[in-house]
């Protein structure tokens, strides 16, 4: 992990990369509860688990503050801070480790529906691309994640881990699905 990427300018290839990311992966995680009745949104895998409802609020109102963050608390980027761009893009999608979310990721109840909750994703993630498209310093500068294990990132790094956030959700979502009590009808 190297510091000195992280004094480089944004290239506008690195732009148009995470524009494609944010773009990908939003389609993506809409496509993953496209077709899903609010009935079937509320029905849970397993005891403790989160249903696909649940899952399409935490991941809204966690990038609904990761944006939040980028917009309000960016400060200039810490001297010798480490390059995690390359760990991000390849592990922050994957279901393959959970991770407990912070209480105020947790789902609870603030949608009355989907699609109330994904015109809600939708406004967050046009913020972040707005973002991506006014912005030149993404490597200069840094702002605290929401989830403590992750620290301080530059806000590049934020970026890859909103696009990243949206498919490991849309994972998580397709596992709901293909459960044996999403199948059953409240």
């Amino acid at each position: 992990m190297s510091a000195v990427h992280n004094t480089m300018p944004v290239s506008q290839a690195e732009k148009e990369l995470l524009l494609t990311l944010l773009g990908e992966s939003r389609e993506r995680f809409l496509a993953s509860f496209a077709g899903v009745s609010d009935e079937q949104s509320r029905n849970r895998p397993a005891e403790g688990s989160w249903s696909v409802m649940e899952t399409v609020e935490h991941l809204t109102i966690v990038e609904e503050v990761m944006v939040h963050r980028l917009n309000t608390a960016r400060s200039p980027r810490t001297a010798g801070a480490p390059n995690r761009e390359a760990v991000f893009l390849e592990r922050m999608g994957s279901r393959s480790r959970k991770v407990k979310t912070p209480e105020g990721g947790q789902p609870t109840g603030r949608f009355a529906n989907l699609a109330e909750a994904a015109d809600h994703f939708r406004a967050a993630r046009e913020s972040a691309i707005r973002f991506v498209q006014e912005n030149e310093d993404l490597r200069a500068t840094e702002v605290p994640h929401p989830h403590p294990l992750v620290g301080v990132v530059s806000s590049y790094e934020m970026l890859i881990a909103i696009a990243k956030h949206a498919e490991r959700h849309a994972l998580q979502i397709e596992e709901i699905k293909n459960s044996p009590a999403f199948r059953v009808q409240g």
